[in-house]
């Protein structure tokens, strides 16, 4: 619970709104060229935007000593 609620709370304070975008349609499954198009940037500035939401997301993890790999094992 403590990891979600973690996650929860760098997803709604610390991601910007183009950043939670992205995420949310990452993760409902959307391929990264229909997020590009919806969004209307390139693949590979969605591809970068991931890339950083993923790693202020584990840097966020990290400082509180929760290690990704169970952060990851949640939504498998």
């Amino acid at each position: 619970a403590r990891v979600l609620a973690e996650l929860r709370r760098v997803i709604d304070h610390e991601l910007t709104e183009k950043q939670r975008t992205m995420l949310f349609a990452e993760l409902e499954g959307m391929p990264q060229a229909e997020i590009a198009a919806r969004m209307n940037m390139t693949r590979n500035a969605v591809y970068k935007l991931g890339h950083d939401v993923r790693r202020k997301l584990k840097r966020h993890l990290d400082s509180l000593g929760i290690d990704a790999s169970d952060a990851l094992a949640l939504f498998e």
